[in-house]
């Protein structure tokens, strides 16, 4: 696994356990302010219940997407395919479209093309299409947070 690639997962893993931590941070301070008893005990129960729900949902949606950023690490497989057996780099040719030389670590992308594990990282970092078929090539399970992208649902709770 090249070092680039194994970086992008440790940093996934680190901004989804940061998000996990934003979501969870504020909890004990809003759950304290709702069990105010100053407006009326059900109003306080109401907006107390209403709270740990929305809370709850996202908590779990946060650990999900940790969870799913802690096994992308463990699997052998990259972030847009998988890693090709030799007999697949031969069956290709054995030499990179990107690059022309021999294959150095070949990545099977799901279009059934291989090539270099760090030239196609780097013309992913251009493009999100297969250099050869002009297949667009979707990033499997987790977000990737690399282009500097976040939710756009801000944070009110």
């Amino acid at each position: 696994i090249s070092h680039k690639f194994l970086t992008g997962q440790m940093l996934t893993l680190v901004e989804y356990l940061l998000l996990l931590y934003r979501a969870l941070l504020p909890t004990p301070v809003w759950y304290r302010f709702f069990l105010n008893k100053e407006y009326g005990s059900l109003f306080s129960s109401l907006t107390t219940g209403l709270y740990l729900t929305f809370k709850l949902t996202s908590v779990v949606e946060k650990v999900q997407s940790f969870l799913s950023a802690v096994k992308a690490l463990s699997r052998k497989d990259v972030h847009y395919g998988s890693y090709a057996t030799a007999e697949q780099a031969v069956a290709a040719g054995d030499m990179c479209a990107i690059c022309q030389e021999k294959m150095h670590v070949p990545v099977l992308l799901r279009c059934k093309h291989i090539f270099c594990e760090d030239c196609v990282s780097e013309w992913f970092e251009r493009e999100r299409t297969c250099p050869l078929c002009r297949a667009l090539v979707k990033p499997a399970d987790i977000r990737s947070f690399g282009d500097g992208s976040t939710s756009l649902f801000f944070q009110l709770f």
